[in-house]
Formats: C-alpha cells, structure tokens, sequence
C-alpha cells in the first residue's frame, strides 16, 4: 500500500467514520481524487496527519484548536486552520485555510507514519452522492477509478464534524458524531 501511494495512486481505505479515498500530497495523485469521483476544484481535499505535530507543520494551531485537539483527537472532527506557507497552493485549492483530520484509526496512523507524511483523503464516493461505509459499495462506485482498496467496511456512519477556526469565531461547516455543544464545552 506504502507502494501504491508513492506512486501517486489511489487507495481506499475504511475509517473510523465512512470509507475514504486517499492519496499523497502530490499535484497529480491529487487531480487523480478529483477526476475519480467528479469533484469540483473549488472543494479543497481534507488532509489527514497521524499528529498534532504534523497538523504543526501544515496549519497555524490557535489556543483555541489545540483545546479542541486535546479533547477530541485522534476522531470524527475535521479543523479547518489557516495553513502554513510551506504547504503547497495545489493542495488547498488556492485557499488560505486547510482541513485537517485525526483519524482515530490504528491501521491509517499506522500508514501515515509509515509515510512519514500526511494523506489527502475524501470520502471514497462520486461527489453529489451519499457516504459509503462498505468496502463492496465503494468497489462498485470507484471500480476502474482507483488502483487498491481495503476490503473491510468503514466503523463510523457519518461523515466527520467539521469546524472552521481559522477566523474570529467557530463556525461549524458539518455536524457529524461530535456535536457542537462537546465542541464548545472544550472550550470552557
């Protein structure tokens, strides 16, 4: 699987939410998740990292994210920072802020570590339609589209929450297994 990544293909993999669709941090592999499942370009992908030291080295961490990050990470929330200079402008689609995930998923942590670099991964569908959760489901979507999936089914049923702290106040962007109110709780 290290394999397949580096050489810029696509893997689907379950996770602790829906199934997902993952590549390297590389210009191609990343137009190869867009063509797969139709995305527009103007949707940036979420990035997933095996830490807060390399959400570090992608995003500029406020008090307030790394409150939320002690309570909830590795698990079902993406943070939406502002990302650093370093990260490439093809990766956030030309945005200033980028999406950030945790997986709390041994076997993903494991690979992202391996790699020793984050994964770009979306949720492993043809965009417009539902999340999937099963591996056959996902084969059936994407057969010809991606180069390896993982045949086990994903352990969440929803999407991950996504919140948006990159500027003066929280915005909640999608509420998924961690509601607003635990989020803000945190923050007390």
């Amino acid at each position: 699987m290290i394999d397949l990544l580096k050489r810029k293909g696509l893997l689907a993999f379950p996770t602790d939410t829906v199934f997902g669709l993952a590549c390297i941090v590389d210009k191609e592999a990343i137009e190869k998740v867009y063509e797969a499942k139709g995305r527009t370009y103007d949707k940036p992908l979420p990035m997933m990292c095996d830490s807060l030291e390399m959400i570090r080295k992608n995003a500029y961490v406020s008090d307030e994210a790394e409150k939320i990050i002690e309570k909830f990470v590795p698990g079902a929330l993406t943070l939406v920072m502002k990302k650093r200079e370093e990260v490439p402008d093809y990766v956030t689609m030309n945005k200033a802020t980028i999406g950030i995930r945790v997986p709390d998923d041994d076997f993903i942590l494991d690979l992202i570590s391996k790699l020793g670099k984050p994964l770009m991964v979306s949720s492993a569908n043809i965009s417009g339609d539902g999340s999937l959760l099963k591996w056959e489901d996902v084969w059936t979507a994407m057969n010809g589209k991606i180069d390896g999936i993982v045949c086990e089914d994903a352990r969440g049923d929803s999407a991950s929450t996504i919140i948006d702290l990159s500027g003066e106040k929280i915005h909640v962007l999608r509420e998924g297994p961690i509601s607003i109110t635990e989020i803000m709780e945190a923050l007390q």
